[in-house]
């Protein structure tokens, strides 16, 4: 099959669509990958390792970034996060983002895209080609997952979702109704359950190691596990400092909050925070954060500092814990490593995350990020370093979460449905 994949958004929504749209061209699929990087990263050298061609969708000026990140920083509130991300983030590349899905259905047999990219959803209605959505967290309506910021008030989930539901309608109904208006299509009845899930095959994400299948999620929700890149031909290797440095002393700690430091308004004050924190640990420490402040940052014995992106799959297993933000794709690889985590939620989804990992027994409880200072942070590491209990659990979780292929699962699932030539 001819299939286009399209994505917005950080990092951890780019790599995991890199992934699928790898696995899917390994399986013998014509795949074509179009990206929106709010960073404005050109992921085309990575994605032609796989055979993927890519597609550059707008750009967005790093002022603006900066500025909804400070705004992120404010509220606590989910919904009004993601309209911050919506109005700032999103809406400002909604034409570019159109015209891009337009070309895509008009070239391929299936598209497939990020739930939250409803231009790609419209234009394939319209088009009449085949659409799948994939989420990167499991936040789909059901008894058995709480809308994100609320509590888990069991049967009675259901009734929070139809609210929240209706809350979604109210923030996202007339900018969803814009893009469809110009091409001819009636505003949709429910933005969750019309716009954001697919009606024929929706992909989550996510490790059943990490968070078991709700059994009410209709049968066109499937649960696949994480969607990681699959090895290259050329083996891959971290740079020889950074190797020294791991060779030369005990497992570190890894500590960053990935692409949200694009978005801090005080990037600098943040690696200041995480490398205190270490030092008051007492720990080896790896700190992650953006060039200026690695280039500001001295190293020593037991820190090294990255400016910049970084292997996870690589560094993670030879680290002893991995503290972050919560993000989808930093939460799995650090799970996925068999490592714990000491998660400090700054926007969205990454509450879930933090508040998943620390039922599952692999995360203590999550730090609130407006409050989180160098003092508590070391705390919550020292609890983790010293928690055999803990750092056993993530190597049981790990393990499960390695005998998964999420990639596979997900192409097997898009064959069944979609491809009549294996059917």
């Amino acid at each position: 099959m001819k299939i286009g994949i399209q994505t917005w958004g950080s990092e951890g929504d780019v790599r995991p669509l890199l992934a699928l749209a790898a696995g899917l061209r390994q399986a013998g699929h014509d795949v074509t990958l179009a990206i929106t990087h709010l960073e404005n990263r050109d992921f085309g050298p990575l994605a032609e390792a796989y055979g993927v061609p890519t597609r550059s969708v707008g750009h967005l000026d790093p002022a603006v970034l900066e500025a909804a990140g400070r705004k992120l920083i404010t509220v606590t509130n989910p919904l009004k996060q993601v309209r911050i991300i919506a109005d700032e983030l999103f809406d400002p590349l909604a034409g570019e983002m159109l015209d891009a899905a337009q070309a895509l259905c008009r070239e391929n047999d299936l598209v497939i895209g990020h739930f939250l990219l409803h231009p790609l959803q419209a234009a394939a209605e319209q088009a009449g080609v085949p659409h799948a959505a994939v989420f990167l967290a499991p936040l789909l309506p059901s008894r058995q997952v709480p809308v994100p910021g609320l509590p888990d008030v069991g049967f009675l989930n259901v009734l929070a979702w139809r609210i929240g539901g209706a809350v979604i309608d109210r923030m996202f109904l007339p900018s969803v109704a814009a893009v469809r208006a110009r091409l001819g299509l009636a505003p949709p009845g429910s933005v969750l359950r019309d716009v954001y899930q697919s009606r024929g095959l929706n992909l989550v994400g996510v490790s059943e190691a990490l968070f078991p299948r709700p059994s009410d999620w209709p049968a066109n929700v499937q649960l696949c596990g994480a969607f990681t890149l699959p090895g290259r031909g050329a083996p891959r290797e971290l740079p020889g400092d950074l190797r020294r440095f791991l060779d030369a002393g005990p497992p570190p700690v890894y500590l960053t909050f990935g692409s949200m430091f694009a978005a801090d308004p005080d990037a600098a004050a943040t690696a200041a925070l995480l490398t205190d924190a270490a030092g008051r640990a007492n720990c080896r420490a790896i700190v992650q954060c953006g060039a200026r402040e690695a280039a500001a940052m001295g190293t020593g014995d037991d820190l090294f500092v990255i400016g910049g992106l970084a292997d996870h799959d690589l560094i993670f297993p030879r680290c002893a814990a991995v503290v972050h933000h919560g993000g989808s794709g930093t939460t799995q690889a650090a799970s996925l490593a068999g490592r714990p985590s000491i998660v400090v939620p700054h926007a969205t989804d990454q509450a879930f995350w933090a508040a998943l990992l620390h039922r599952r027994g692999i995360a203590p409880r999550p730090l609130d990020r407006r409050r989180v200072t160098a003092r508590s942070l070391a705390g919550a590491i020292g609890s983790v370093l010293a928690s055999r209990s803990m750092q056993e659990r993530a190597r049981v979780i790990g393990g499960a979460m390695r005998r998964e292929d999420g990639v596979k699962r997900a192409v097997e699932l898009i064959d069944m449905r979609y491809d009549r030539s294996r059917a």
